[in-house]
């Protein structure tokens, strides 16, 4: 059967729409990192959204928002695939690790602005029992440069009264 669809044109082709992510660039820059407010997830690179393409299925769109932090090149193709296809079980594990993202940044957050530590206390507060690992000073060091980028993000968003540790925070 597939053999005379595809014969007689009786399955209409998909019509692709340029990526919301990238604006049909298929790299993701930083403006559209801040226009998505990615700024501490994303880092420029190929366009995950669009597998670099620079456009994307229309059912895409009505699945995942192109802003889901989740959806990230560095996914396994069959994840990657579930969550474009709206597979609400790999939707939830996105979730998830979006809010444990999102946590953490508050954490680092709150440790620096309400608690005072410094990226050295900070980076040792969740390292903590990994001092014997082999890749410990390396990802101490990767650690240390991420508190920089939340503390002075935190810095420029308080600057322009957008701070996510304001007055009414729970922590």
């Amino acid at each position: 059967m597939n053999f005379f669809r595809k014969l007689f044109g009786t399955d209409k082709p998909s019509v692709l729409i340029k990526c919301p992510r990238c604006l049909g660039k298929g790299r993701v820059d930083q403006e559209d990192i801040r226009r998505l407010k990615q700024e501490l997830i994303w880092s420029p690179g190929s366009c995950a959204y669009c597998n670099g393409t620079g456009t994307v299925d229309p059912e895409v769109v009505k699945n995942v928002p192109p802003n889901a932090c989740f959806l990230i090149t560095n996914l396994p193709e069959k994840e990657r695939k579930k969550i474009l296809n709206g597979h609400p079980d790999a939707l939830e594990r996105g979730r998830r690790y979006e809010e444990e993202i999102r946590q953490f940044i508050e954490q680092i957050s709150y440790l620096h602005f309400k608690k005072g530590l410094n990226a050295l206390d900070i980076a040792g507060f969740f390292l903590t029992g990994k001092e014997l690992m082999e890749t410990y000073e390396t990802e101490k060091q990767e650690l240390l440069l991420f508190i920089e980028e939340v503390v002075q993000n935190e810095k420029r968003a308080d600057k322009n009264g957008f701070g996510a540790m304001g007055e009414n925070s729970d922590w």
